[in-house]
């Protein structure tokens, strides 16, 4: 072997070497990956327990931990209009153990509320949506209150006694219903709607606007009294209860979701293979049955698909804070 050859010969042995390591690492990495999961995973619920965003966790928890073999524990971290549990989970480990069960209040709270420490969009990758409702206006079933009408007619003659409950200070519902209604209503915030139902239905509060799964098993029993529903119709639980728009208030058509968000730069592999079984879960009659008790619409949507709506629910809610002045209204109150 001549002097050419054997330095050629030398310096491709570094590299060959190096090749066999990355090649080492790869297979591992894929190896580990094809486990996930491997222990407990975690999903983050950035409110109190007995609250919407809970039920929806607390219903799809015990199937999805069946349908991977691994237990799926519900961390309820409320507070700061759910910006406290949110920004866990953004900066949790993104190693497929820890998400976040999101809904409407993260496009909200990015669009209307500044010094977050975290982004919606850049730190949460979209994994699979859940469910879908429309918000439901409600009033304590002994107000004598009994129409949209009839509130703003109250709330202006007793400007004393206007005010609404409200999970997270952003909602964009409750604002756009006071400034079109243009009735005197102070702001009362509450942790979680299970906190808020106890002074609504005794009255120390005149009216909310929360979800569907929230208001309705309150409207059943007959502690609630529903005024009308957001969303472009009628609810098939509560037939004779107008839409907004029926009722005289515009813009109040959207809708609120659920979906499961993982922390930026979790391996796709892993969204991918969670979001499959979600699905799975969530066409389950079980599942379909329990979210429609609750007012909730099952709505499966897998990553590319949630991916586009979460952006275009991103881009409504920047668009209606503009359009409604909801950061100003937030930063005032």
């Amino acid at each position: 072997m001549n002097r050419a050859t054997a330095m050629t010969s030398s310096l491709a042995l570094p590299k060959r070497r190096l090749l066999c390591g990355l090649a080492t690492a790869l297979a591992f990495c894929g190896v580990a990956r094809a486990e996930w999961p491997n222990k407990p995973i975690h999903l983050v619920v950035p409110y109190a327990a007995g609250g919407g965003v809970d039920n929806v966790a607390r219903i799809v928890a015990p199937l999805l931990a069946a349908k991977l073999g691994q237990p799926v524990i519900i961390d309820n971290k409320p507070g700061a209009n759910a910006n406290i549990g949110s920004e866990f989970a953004a900066r949790a480990a993104p190693d497929g153990y820890t998400f976040l069960i999101g809904a409407t209040f993260i496009a909200v709270n990015r669009a209307a509320m500044t010094g977050l420490g975290y982004d919606a969009q850049k730190d949460f990758a979209p994994v699979a949506r859940l469910a879908r409702s429309p918000a439901i206006l409600i009033v304590s079933a002994a107000s004598p209150v009994r129409n949209v009408a009839e509130l703003v007619a109250y709330a202006n003659a007793h400007p004393d006694q206007a005010s609404y409950a409200v999970v997270g200070s952003a909602s964009a519902n409750n604002a756009i219903f006071v400034r079109n209604t243009r009735i005197p209503a102070v702001q009362v915030l509450y942790k979680g709607g299970a906190q808020a139902m106890p002074d609504l239905i005794a009255g120390r509060v005149l009216f909310m606007t929360t979800t569907a799964s929230e208001a309705l098993p309150l409207v059943r029993s007959g502690k609630l009294r529903a005024l009308a529903v957001t969303g472009t119709e009628r609810m098939k639980d509560l037939p004779d209860v107008p839409t907004m728009a029926q009722a005289g208030v515009p813009n109040l058509t959207a809708v609120g979701w659920w979906g499961l968000l993982a922390p930026a730069r979790t391996p796709a592999a892993v969204n991918e293979k969670l979001a499959a079984a979600i699905l799975d879960v969530v066409r389950q009659p079980a599942v379909v049955a329990a979210m429609d008790g609750l007012g909730i619409v099952a709505a499966p949507l897998g990553v590319h698909d949630f991916s586009r709506f979460y952006a275009d629910e991103l881009k409504f809610y920047d668009d209606a804070t503009r359009e409604f002045d909801l950061r100003q209204k937030q930063e005032l109150q």
